[in-house]
């Protein structure tokens, strides 16, 4: 019997931990980021306000790279 209910409150417990997982969210890719300026802004901010946790998430690395491709163009653009 004891057998029986600590196996139930193991089944439970990694039940419950699923329960508190954060909700995904979706990636964006560098091309979004690049189409869309002040949400490539938004995340930037985000991402410098906590590097240590946000800093190699897909979203993070995909703003940043969208910036450095910013960057280049406007470089680019100002040798012209």
């Amino acid at each position: 019997m004891k057998r029986t209910t600590y196996i139930l409150a193991l089944t439970a417990a990694g039940l419950l931990t699923g329960c508190n997982e954060a909700p995904k969210t979706e990636t964006k890719t560098v091309g979004w980021y690049l189409d869309h300026k002040n949400e490539l802004e938004a995340m930037l901010n985000a991402c410098g306000e906590n590097p240590g946790d946000l800093g190699s998430i897909p979203n993070c690395v995909n703003a940043n790279e969208a910036r450095n491709k910013l960057t280049v163009q406007e470089m680019e653009d100002a040798l012209k």
